[in-house]
């Protein structure tokens, strides 16, 4: 059974490294450090536009959560190769840092880390042409327990969640009225030693049953490390890409 408060997720890494090149072999574009204020508290991200992007037409962002005590400047891209997607695929990417580590595991912080979303989805929109249809969020671990929670948030900004490892305690996701029912993405491996599958399973149930469009894969022989030889990114990627926001 999961548990019912957000304590009950606090196990959250992003376990063995499967690949590890340079930054430069995943660099495709701009791959910039950035700050901004959300509310007073000074946050900082890596924003990635590809060369691919035409900077003159609206394309999607996708802003991706890191595991917990991993700092995405360094180690996201290089564990999750987005960027080599983003590229492929033509959209902004950004990976935005979480305070000591961590997404939203008090309620302060969870105020603290959905202000930084909204300033950053800001942020970007005022510096590139985004689509306000093609806003997704994805997530590992940590990371994948906040996408949950900010798309049940933010439900008429996001168009769409996945979640790679990081299912989030019922009582905490679904003691959220989302303002309309979203699609959701969740992978997770059948032996991950950390999030017990049978975790990923309930959040599945629950969302079904709440009349959200779900989408469910589980890796074989997996653990808790994202899912390079199933070829994960381009799953994600195609389940955003079918799901735009729709006007209300």
């Amino acid at each position: 059974m999961i548990a019912s408060s957000l304590s009950g997720v606090l196990l959250l890494c992003l376990g063995n490294l499967p690949y590890a090149p340079t930054l430069g072999e995943s660099n495709h574009g701009n791959f910039g450090s950035k700050r901004l204020m959300a509310g007073d508290v000074v946050r900082d991200y890596r924003l990635v536009v590809p060369k691919s992007v035409d900077l003159t037409r609206p394309a999607a962002l996708v802003i991706a959560f890191h595991g917990m005590l991993i700092d995405s400047k360094d180690v996201m891209p290089i564990y999750t190769r987005l960027n080599e997607t983003a590229a492929k695929h033509r959209f902004i990417l950004a990976y935005p840092n979480a305070i000591k580590g961590s997404w939203g595991l008090t309620a302060d912080k969870v105020k603290t880390d959905l202000a930084f979303f909204d300033s950053l989805v800001a942020k970007t929109h005022a510096e590139y042409k985004i689509d306000p249809a093609r806003i997704y969020v994805l997530g590992m671990s940590n990371g994948g327990y906040f996408a949950h929670l900010v798309v049940k948030e933010r439900s008429n900004t996001i168009a769409a969640a996945a979640s790679h490892s990081g299912p989030l305690g019922l009582q905490t996701l679904f003691g959220i009225k989302a303002a309309r029912k979203f699609p959701v993405l969740i992978i997770h491996g059948d032996r991950d030693p950390i999030l017990p599958v049978d975790w990923a399973r309930e959040n599945r149930d629950k969302y079904k049953r709440e009349g959200h469009e779900v989408k469910y894969i589980e890796l074989k022989g997996l653990g808790h490390a994202w899912g390079t030889k199933e070829n994960i990114n381009e799953v994600i990627w195609q389940f955003f890409a079918k799901r735009p926001l729709r006007a209300r």
